[in-house]
């Protein structure tokens, strides 16, 4: 599947998780299907992202539980992005994506587990 346009900008997904694996595997998923990925480690950071406005971010995936989530979820609505939630598990072998969830108007990246 390639990367809905808009207006002939690529659409832009911001994948905010507190662990590098999480973020890794996002980023590999969803730049197979031809989409632009910017990653975030931290609420701040996220925030930071969708208020420079310098790259228009139409998406923004966040793990499920993780702090900030509220402020994230403010700031991506005053930013037009649709949010969703994350779910995954980690353990010392492997990463899994259990489902992507919310309202995405673009296919999900796992429609079963991904395992890293």
């Amino acid at each position: 599947m390639q990367a809905e346009c808009h207006n002939g900008v690529e659409h832009t997904v911001l994948v905010v998780a507190n662990d590098l694996r999480i973020l890794g595997l996002a980023q590999a998923v969803l730049a197979s299907k031809g989409h632009r990925v910017l990653l975030a480690s931290d609420a701040k950071s996220a925030v930071q992202l969708l208020t420079q406005n310098q790259v228009p971010i139409h998406s923004v995936a966040i793990r499920a539980g993780m702090s900030g989530h509220e402020e994230v979820h403010r700031y991506s609505l005053r930013q037009g992005a649709k949010l969703w939630t994350l779910h995954c598990s980690v353990d010392d072998r492997s990463v899994r994506l259990e489902g992507l969830d919310s309202g995405a108007d673009w296919e999900s990246v796992a429609d079963e587990s991904i395992v890293l």
